[in-house]
């Protein structure tokens, strides 16, 4: 053998050894950065509150990352269905899907996508972030999207501005007969809850004996998420309004049936604090004085006229034409002592008053 054909094989062994070390760490490196990106996301969701997170490994994207960054980024959902059972047996496993539309102006992105976000997943709530009850880690059906205990991921790596995501996960029921209800929200982790696309949905677990009317009733009164069972349909029926916050809470003894932003009294025209009951109910009210206020599904809970009602009209120049209170007045203390509430508002409070209900106002 020639001794250029021996130092060229020797030139070629050292080349490929350093090429193979080079790619050594670089593979390394990749997995290093990897591994650190991991923790970091983990570290994330664990701040975040999720009680249990899946493992996933960091890798390179699955998916286009990049999209044009508006300048005021818009987070907006819209729910559009929720496909499940109605009705499922106890102890039985059932599979959940959820439809929600991008309604903002920036994409959305699963863990799964390894993108750096903004990761979208639907949340707990009522109370917020809570532990579900449907939740079980036992459940190991390979659509199961449950990130932990209050929180399930995208079934989509992403989702664009007016595209529709889905979420789905297995839920299992309970050992006994139930009327169940679960509030969730989307969340775009680290930045802020979709409020606006907050839905919840009801099972019915096994049979519970009780008039289907009853079990109707209770979730009316379901203001939270849990067991319909344990709202006691006899219970206290108690308004708190917050005139700090401008919130009104309602109660059917200890269950939180509804929240709603209120409009109290102005400076110069306040609402009244303390411990009152409601006294009187009329569908419409007109003021007494000028310039005589229409003020539809009247709840008075002070004699000398303060009332719980919708928000207020007014007839131009005593023609046909109505002047109504804007619904953005809601959430600030404009009204002349009253508490105005939006019209979907009061009707449901006029539902659910009788003669003698409380009504606490505090700051």
């Amino acid at each position: 053998m020639s001794k250029k054909i021996i130092f060229g094989s020797i030139a070629l062994t050292v080349l490929l050894a350093f090429a193979a070390t080079e790619v050594g760490f670089f593979m390394s490196s990749k997995i290093l950065e990897a591994s650190v990106m991991n923790a970091d996301l983990q570290k994330t969701v664990a701040d975040l509150g999720v009680k249990v997170v899946k493992q996933t490994i960091v890798e390179e994207p699955k998916v286009a990352c990049t999209y044009d960054v508006p300048e005021k980024a818009e987070y907006k959902a819209s729910l559009v269905e929720v496909r499940k059972k109605l009705k499922v047996d106890t102890d039985e496993e059932f599979k959940i899907k959820v439809f929600m539309k991008n309604d903002g102006n920036t994409p959305w992105f699963s863990y799964g996508s390894h993108c750096p976000g903004p990761f979208v997943n639907l949340g707990t709530d009522k109370e917020r972030d809570h532990e579900s009850a449907f939740y079980s880690p036992e459940i190991k059906e390979a659509d199961n999207n449950w990130l932990g205990a209050n929180r399930v991921g995208l079934d989509q790596l992403r989702v664009d501005p007016g595209e529709v995501a889905s979420f789905t996960f297995w839920a299992k029921a309970s050992s006994n007969s139930d009327v169940y209800r679960e509030f969730m929200t989307p969340v775009v982790e680290g930045l802020s809850w979709i409020d606006g696309a907050s839905f919840s949905f009801d099972t019915l677990i096994g049979d519970t004996g009780e008039d289907p009317a009853n079990n109707n009733k209770r979730l009316v009164f379901m203001g939270e998420s849990g067991s319909a069972m344990a709202v006691d349909l006899q219970a206290e029926k108690k308004i708190t309004v917050d005139l700090s916050d401008q919130e009104m809470h309602v109660y059917l003894g200890d269950n939180l049936v509804r929240e709603f932003k209120v409009s109290t009294g102005a400076a110069k025209t306040p609402t009244p604090v303390g411990s009152f009951s409601i006294s009187l109910k009329q569908e419409v009210r007109i003021g007494g004085k000028a310039p005589h206020y229409v003020m539809p599904k009247f709840m008075m809970f002070r004699k000398d006229g303060y009332g719980i009602h919708a928000l207020p009209s007014l007839s131009r120049k005593g023609g046909d034409l109505f002047w109504t209170e804007a619904r953005s007045h809601i959430g600030r203390p404009v009204s002349h002592g009253c508490i105005r509430v939006l019209p979907e508002d009061a009707d449901f409070m006029y539902q659910f008053t009788d003669i003698g209900t409380k009504v606490v106002v505090e700051r």
